[in-house]
């Protein structure tokens, strides 16, 4: 038999590729929830023999679901050592999918039990959403007759995106900047702008720099300061308002995480504050509070955006609250245009 010959008969044919994708199919409809669970429980445990007493299998049992979920893979997702096991590369990359997997189940259950409620929608969110994009956001579909059940978890933007990534929530209102789209799996992720803010330098408004035009820098190191923990995005503008001016942040007198409680005090106090001018208008409006003026106060524009997984789109509850969220930046956008063309 001539090489050529010998390629032809060794080349697959469409009916060989047919098959081995049926097959593989066949391989991934015998997947049962213990299988996926299996990664997750090394992961967790660190050895397939804990893993298998907490699914309440036997070691053997558990070995043949991991050769089994590997089989389906086509990969080796465990190595297993003297010491337990620990997944591979490959198994770590699959148990980021999977736990979503894990999660769109659990919600599929709850949904079941609870068929004449209105689906939950867990949103996450950054402290300045609760000043105007959620209100505006709730007052519209309350207005539309549309039934809402949401539940609200406020943290930081970066933890906010992890656990949406990870399936643990269905939207995140949240500032959007390099640093936080550099770590994010932009391709799984639907990203829309709301609007944008800016951080301001605060004080009441009876603290002698409020009535300035102009402050400095130098003369803000003179005061004391209230401002959140270092993690935090308006401790970073804090420490970037001096720095980018050739000058040391001064100590913190006091750490406060909490926007409207860190206000109050600000306003009863002569300390000052970084805040998002968004929260600030308010206090500003009562004459609790002014924002501090000069040209090396501008700490720059902070876009914030809603973000959801481009998977979960087509959940009617997600997408109806996600549209009233977009409607609202919609009208505060040619607000904010009338009002700069009448200026």
């Amino acid at each position: 038999m001539s090489n050529a010959t010998r390629a032809r008969t060794s080349a697959p044919t469409p009916a060989d590729a047919a098959r081995a994708v049926s097959a593989a199919a066949y391989r991934t409809d015998r997947l049962r929830l213990r299988h996926l669970r299996l990664l997750e429980l090394v992961a967790r445990r660190g050895s397939l023999g804990a893993a298998a007493r907490e699914l309440g299998v036997s070691q053997p049992a558990a070995t043949l679901l991991l050769r089994e979920l590997e089989a389906v893979f086509a990969s080796r997702l465990v190595e297993r050592g003297p010491r337990g096991g620990r997944l591979t590369a490959a198994g770590a990359f699959a148990l980021e999918r999977l736990a979503i997997a894990l999660t769109a189940v659990e919600r599929a259950i709850e949904a079941a039990r609870t068929p004449a409620v209105e689906p939950l929608v867990r949103v996450g969110c950054v402290q300045l959403a609760g000043v105007h994009a959620l209100p505006a956001a709730l007052a519209q579909l309350e207005q539309a007759g549309v039934p809402v059940r949401i539940r609200i978890q406020e943290g930081r933007a970066r933890e906010l995106v992890a656990a949406l990534c990870a399936g643990q929530l269905d939207c995140v209102i949240g500032w959007m900047d390099d640093s936080v789209a550099d770590a994010l799996p932009i391709a799984d992720l639907d990203i829309r702008p709301l609007g944008h803010g800016r951080m301001q330098v605060v004080a009441a408004g009876t603290h002698p720099l409020a009535r300035r035009r102009a402050v400095t820098v130098a003369e803000l190191a003179q005061w004391r300061w209230i401002v959140p923990r270092p993690e935090s995005r308006t401790h970073a503008a804090f420490v970037r308002l001096f720095v980018a001016n050739g000058a040391a942040a001064p100590p913190v007198a006091v750490e406060c995480s909490a926007l409207h409680t860190m206000l109050h005090m600000v306003a009863a106090t002569r300390f000052l504050a970084v805040a998002p001018d968004v929260a600030v208008r308010a206090y500003v409006e009562r004459g609790a509070i002014a924002a501090i003026r000069g040209p090396a106060l501008d700490l720059g524009r902070n876009q914030v955006s809603v973000i959801t997984r481009r998977d979960s789109g087509a959940l009617a509850a997600v997408a109806r609250f996600r549209q009233a969220l977009l409607a609202r930046a919609v009208r505060s956008g040619a607000h904010a245009a009338a009002g700069a063309a009448g200026r």
